[in-house]
């Protein structure tokens, strides 16, 4: 199952999870939430997100709601863009 993003394009915190999920090679498929026409107010997303915002990452039970912490769930699966301490 592919991990879905729930996004809108003039987000950036939406493109730096997006970005993270492209260069990782995860499959992923986004969902386009249209913001500004106020649908992340609405019951359902409401339902993926009580808070109302977006990036939102599900990955079957995991579900991430920060785009930091969507690119540190890329990192740690993947093993990454972690770097090196020190290097």
């Amino acid at each position: 199952m592919a991990i879905k993003l729930h996004c809108f394009g003039e987000s950036g915190n939406s493109y730096k999870a997006a970005l993270a999920l492209e260069l990782s090679g995860l499959g992923w498929e986004s969902v386009k939430v249209d913001f500004f026409a106020g649908a992340s107010r609405s019951p359902e997303f409401r339902a993926v997100n009580p808070m109302g915002e977006a990036p939102v990452m599900i990955d079957g039970d995991v579900t991430l709601t920060q785009s930091c912490a969507i690119q540190q769930y890329v990192t740690a699966r993947t093993a990454q863009f972690a770097g090196t301490e020190g290097a």
